[in-house]
């Protein structure tokens, strides 16, 4: 013989709590009122880990421009040093027209030093990127360019 719920003596909903939705939303309330605000802690600890993430991968593409600038600057010195008559001192000034015209503040403290023999040419460019944050100096950047002189063969 199978009793139904109530006959086997079962619980009455309104002694479980369920009986009002007064009452249940009493609890659930209980239960989140510790939680208030939460969201706002959980912002307030990311957003500057965020932030700063952000910052660095601004100032290491800054530092990559930088770079690519150096370098773009280191080549046209060389190719401007190796045309015959080879010179040096054309292949600093071509290097530092370009840096004047392409990298006039996001490379600082720059400097174009030019190495020559007889049969090659080197430039190298040196200096600085600019820095996003406040007191710390950019990232060192260091580039160089050779390339075999001219030589006119009758």
């Amino acid at each position: 013989m199978v009793r139904s719920a109530s006959q086997r003596g079962a619980p009455p909903l309104f002694r479980l709590g369920h009986a009002s939705g007064r009452r249940a939303s009493g609890v659930v309330r209980r239960r989140l009122s510790g939680e208030r605000g939460a969201a706002s802690v959980e912002l307030a600890v990311t957003f500057p880990v965020v932030l700063l993430l952000v910052m660095t991968l601004v100032q290491a593409a800054l530092w990559f421009h930088a770079r690519s600038i150096a370098l773009g600057a280191a080549q046209e010195g060389a190719r401007e040093g190796r045309v015959q008559p080879a010179s040096t001192a054309r292949a600093g000034t071509a290097a530092e027209d370009f840096l004047n015209q392409a990298a006039s503040d996001l490379l600082t403290g720059r400097t174009v030093t030019v190495a020559g023999s007889p049969t090659s040419i080197e430039v190298t460019v040196t200096g600085t990127s600019l820095s996003l944050f406040p007191g710390l100096s950019g990232w060192s950047v260091t580039q160089s360019a050779v390339g075999p002189v001219e030589r006119l063969i009758p």
